[in-house]
């Protein structure tokens, strides 16, 4: 069965689409740049007028923080404000400000698991 029609794609779809694919090719560098460019322009878009967010690299590999907050924590319970002052301690070049929201959501993630309880305003590992 086939179709005889096909449903057309939105316009800010595929702004948005290009968009996507001009922030990859500034990024990684990558050719190509100039033909989606043009295809922006084609669109009535202005490159160049586009935000592109900055890309911020990761600062920890996938459960490297959960496993620095159990460490931590293994040392006696502590606040969050503690355990994401010695975060920021052991990791040069990691801000307050990201260190703080990357703690509280390994801490709610690893409460879910059962592995750290939060009694008051002090976080404890679980036995």
């Amino acid at each position: 069965m086939t179709r005889a029609y096909f449903r057309p794609i939105k316009e800010e779809t595929v702004i948005s689409v290009l968009h996507y694919m001009r922030q990859e090719a500034v990024r990684e560098g990558a050719g190509g740049l100039d033909h989606i460019d043009a295809l922006l322009r084609l669109r009535g878009c202005d490159p160049e007028a586009l935000n592109m967010p900055r890309k911020v690299p990761k600062t920890f590999q996938r459960s490297e923080l959960r496993r620095l907050v159990l460490t931590i924590l293994r040392h006696g319970p502590m606040t969050g404000a503690q355990i994401t002052k010695s975060v920021v301690l052991r990791c040069p070049g990691l801000t307050y400000r990201h260190a703080y929201k990357s703690v509280y959501v390994a801490l709610s993630g690893m409460k879910a698991r059962g592995m750290v309880s939060h009694e008051e305003r002090v976080w404890l590992v679980s036995v």
